[in-house]
């Protein structure tokens, strides 16, 4: 006769499978399939403590983190993913671009000029053992919530990657959206390097119809079908549930 934890185990990833940590100023997510945890995003530097805190009230130890996803090598996505990967042993999944930054603790271009040069020049975060990354790339899959796949997703950075987990229902948007005043919303033009590729990554990331949009900043926005149908006639997308 199947136990519980067999049914637990045979029952679809939901959004119930996944853990939101507010991290202050940016959002990380923690997500439980039956080999361990997957990390989505490191917080600013100082906040590992925080995703461990965090980890064990889901019911994981550190050597239970099993992944590291990082969307992008900004300060405040990457900035406690070396301390993170360093006490968990977890493999760290980013973008090729991605990868060659987080190896130096280095952010990517996407500022205005002044500020760009203050982070090039004085801004560095823990660097991460190159031997811990390994590359991803867009319509690679991972053993995320089920199966996830990678979306490039440029704009805001040039490096930019989310990931989509259908039989969940989320996305994993980075910064491509956020809900910053408690609208939906894209990436700010002045913290973005290519507003156009901002718009056509939120329409691709929207027209996957999502349950949730998990962003990198403001709350998760759940079962609002509105809010996204109203983004995507704004940016001329067509309707939702269009394919890639």
């Amino acid at each position: 006769m199947p136990t519980p934890e067999a049914d637990a185990a045979s029952l679809p990833p939901s959004w119930a499978d996944v853990l939101w940590i507010d991290a202050g100023s940016v959002n990380c997510y923690l997500c439980h399939d039956a080999d361990g945890f997957t990390l989505i995003d490191a917080a600013t530097p100082g906040k590992a403590g925080l995703i461990f805190d965090r980890l064990a009230e889901f019911g994981g130890r550190p050597t239970d983190l099993k992944r590291i996803f990082i969307t992008h090598a900004d300060l405040d996505h990457a900035g406690s993913v070396a301390a993170v990967q360093q006490r968990s042993g977890a493999t760290v999944y980013a973008s090729a671009a991605t990868a060659a930054l987080l190896a130096e603790g280095r952010s990517p271009k996407h500022m205005p000029r002044l500020a760009q040069f203050i982070v090039d020049r004085f801004v560095r975060y823990g660097a991460v053992d190159r031997a811990a990354i390994r590359p991803v790339a867009d319509g690679d899959e991972l053993p995320i919530l089920g199966r996830s796949r990678v979306l490039a997703a440029p704009g805001h950075t040039p490096d930019q990657h989310a990931l989509h987990c259908p039989a969940a229902g989320v996305v994993f948007a980075a910064d491509a959206l956020n809900t910053r005043d408690n609208r939906l919303q894209l990436s700010p033009p002045r913290m973005t390097a290519d507003q156009a590729a901002t718009e056509r990554t939120a329409a691709r990331l929207l027209g996957l119809a999502p349950r949730v949009v998990a962003c990198g900043h403001g709350a998760p926005l759940v079962e609002d079908t509105a809010a996204i149908g109203a983004l995507l006639a704004q940016l001329g997308g067509s309707e939702v549930g269009s394919s890639l």
